[in-house]
């Protein structure tokens, strides 16, 4: 019988220091992800909804906001009231 054995350096998966962002394996083998287009997909296009809402003219269109918005906020009772500063 014919084993065989993963073998990994530990250097490349241990931490310099503790502040560091520890390294796991990824397997990129798109037959092994079968809904990743669906999700980059769908992550563009939230993407988009979300420069198209916060474009300059929609900035504009607030009164009293030249610069831009720093906070927003909006009623839980009446939803066609908010508030921006």
């Amino acid at each position: 019988m014919k084993v065989k054995a993963l073998s990994r350096s530990t250097a490349d998966y241990t931490r310099e220091t503790k502040s560091d962002i520890q390294r796991l394996p990824r397997n990129v083998d798109p037959a092994l992800h079968p809904l990743e287009r669906a999700r980059e997909y769908k992550r563009a296009l939230n993407a988009a909804k979300v420069e198209r809402m916060l474009a300059k003219p929609f900035l504009a269109s607030l009164t009293g906001h030249i610069d831009g918005i720093y906070s927003m906020a909006k009623n839980p009772w009446d939803l066609d009231q908010v508030i921006t500063g």
